[in-house]
């Protein structure tokens, strides 16, 4: 709420200038027929605390009646204000004060073309280096006077009033009863076109704002379903594209998944092969022993034998241990016998003591 009360008047400053600048084209006359014949009441300040109740409409003014604004006067010139509704009644309770040209300034100023897109707010920023008050000593309005696009400037008119004088001038007016829409200063060159408003905004009666909100709300309500409309199906499309990027990302996890317990199940698969492979190629313990039988002379016995695939250590005692080296590298089932340490003569025995080393040859696959 905070922050359209904030953007409230920027709105109110952007519809005065855009309802002047359409005004601007219109013809006169045209203007007077549809201002109609209640047109509106102005007051004409003449002194310090008198003036004129002028009828405007359109372009067309008609003085009606002198007024005191002088308090002690009060209650006659509520009889005057009276009289003058009585008589025209469409003219309505709200006036427009109009301040001597000499109780203000009206001047013309250059701006460059590209701020007519937020001419009031440089307007604003222009006021200190402009005129010879400060922002917060007046009030200030401003009008379009021409564009210049060849030279790609704005020609402005700025009219500034000391904020003294223009409080002093409500506080007489509404003295009297009289209800202040606006306030504007006349022009030295008897220009009729009005300056524009010098009043920041104000806040109205409530009976008064109830058709503007009417408004206000239905326009609110027009821009929120056309929004609805243009980004509901943005919003809906972002939707389905998140779903879908979310179901891929779970195909994308169940794939990674599935993906990997296969290759999990290759290589179990490989390796129980490699296993059986083996087993079925190596030797088995019993068949080293057979040949080692077979192989091995009567006068001669082991007395340790160690079996790492396809590796075999024999140790024991033979007549000659030169022999059973011949004997193993000889054999078909058996190569590259050597011997693992020194041969020695057992005392007792007579014979030879011998560690040899020897590798078993895997049978060939048919």
């Amino acid at each position: 709420m905070r922050s359209f009360d904030v953007a409230l008047p920027s709105l109110n400053t952007a519809w005065r200038w855009w309802s002047g600048e359409i005004a601007a084209l219109i013809p006169s006359g045209l203007r007077r027929r549809l201002a109609g014949r209640e047109g509106r009441l102005l007051l004409v300040m003449t002194a310090d605390s008198a003036g004129m109740l002028v009828h405007r409409a359109g372009d067309d003014e008609a003085v009606l009646a002198g007024i005191d604004l002088d308090p002690a006067g009060a209650a006659e010139s509520r009889e005057i204000i009276a009289a003058i509704r009585s008589r025209i009644p469409g003219i309505g309770h709200a006036l427009t004060i109009r301040l001597p040209a000499e109780a203000g300034l009206r001047t013309s100023m250059v701006l460059p073309l590209a701020a007519a897109g937020n001419l009031a707010e440089v307007v604003s920023f222009e006021l200190d280096r402009r005129t010879p008050f400060k922002s917060d000593e007046i009030y200030f309005t401003h009008r379009l006077l021409r564009r210049e696009p060849a030279q790609q400037r704005l020609v402005v008119e700025l009219t500034v009033a000391p904020r003294s004088i223009v409080d002093h001038a409500l506080s007489l007016a509404e003295s009297i009863g009289l209800e202040v829409e606006a306030v504007e200063v006349a022009s030295a060159q008897d220009d009729m076109t009005p300056p524009g408003n010098l009043l920041p905004p104000r806040p109205q009666r409530p009976g008064a704002r109830l058709p503007r909100l009417g408004i206000a709300g239905l326009a609110a309500a027009a821009a929120a379903l056309a929004a609805v409309a243009v980004f509901l199906p943005i919003y809906q499309a972002d939707q389905t594209a998140d779903a879908l990027a979310a179901e891929l990302a779970a195909a994308k996890q169940q794939a990674g998944e599935s993906l990997a317990l296969q290759k999990e199940i290759d290589a179990e698969i490989q390796e129980s092969g490699f296993l059986a492979t083996r087993k079925r190629d190596a030797p088995a313990v019993s068949e080293v022993l057979y040949r080692l039988t077979r192989i091995l002379p009567d006068d001669s016995w082991l007395t340790e034998l160690q079996f790492a695939n396809p590796d075999v250590q024999i140790t024991g005692l033979a007549a000659s241990a030169s022999t059973i080296l011949g004997l193993l590298d000889q054999s078909p089932g058996f190569t590259n016998a050597t011997f693992r340490s020194s041969v020695m003569q057992d005392q007792r025995s007579g014979h030879e003591q011998f560690n040899i080393g020897v590798r078993v040859q895997r049978p060939k696959t048919p």
